[in-house]
């Protein structure tokens, strides 16, 4: 089987892969993701440059990566009943000067400016190709697949 990567990795995807379905083999035909981290412990791993193995840097990446995920899942309640919770913010990126700022605002504002409302439907139509790509093998979702064409 050949592997490659969506986007540029250190490590040669053909070797990620094998290693990945070796452990899958040795864990009941699945690779949990601690198998993986185990695996590239040791310095002479060949996945070892994947991860990052300073605590502190790693600690701080993940709380960074926690701060998103909480973000993400906030939502704001409607007042009128029978409606759906909006998605209190989207992420954006904003020049300050000619500096890009990155993070998260409240989408209630999003939706009033040109340019932001164009960077999140971009992204949302990217996250569907990607969506689709993923799935594209379930004939059970052709006509998903054809509403994403449509749109995109």
């Amino acid at each position: 089987m050949n592997y490659a990567w969506n986007r540029s990795r250190s490590v040669s995807a053909q070797v990620v892969g094998e290693k990945i379905a070796e452990l899958a083999g040795e864990n009941g035909g699945v690779c949990p993701a601690w198998a993986m981290v185990d695996e590239a412990r040791p310095d002479s791993s060949p996945l070892h440059p994947m991860f990052e193995w300073d605590d502190v840097t790693a600690a701080e990446a993940y709380r960074r990566e926690q701060a998103r995920h909480h973000i993400r899942e906030l939502r704001i309640v409607p007042e009128e009943d029978g409606e759906e919770p909006l998605q209190a913010f989207v992420h954006v990126i904003r020049l300050d000067g000619d500096s890009p700022v990155e993070g998260y605002r409240l989408t209630s504002l999003v939706v009033k400016s040109e340019g932001e409302y164009a960077q999140v439907l971009t992204e949302a139509k990217a996250g569907l190709i990607a969506w689709q790509r993923r799935y594209k093998h379930l004939s059970e979702l052709s006509e998903v697949f054809g509403a994403i064409e449509r749109v995109v």
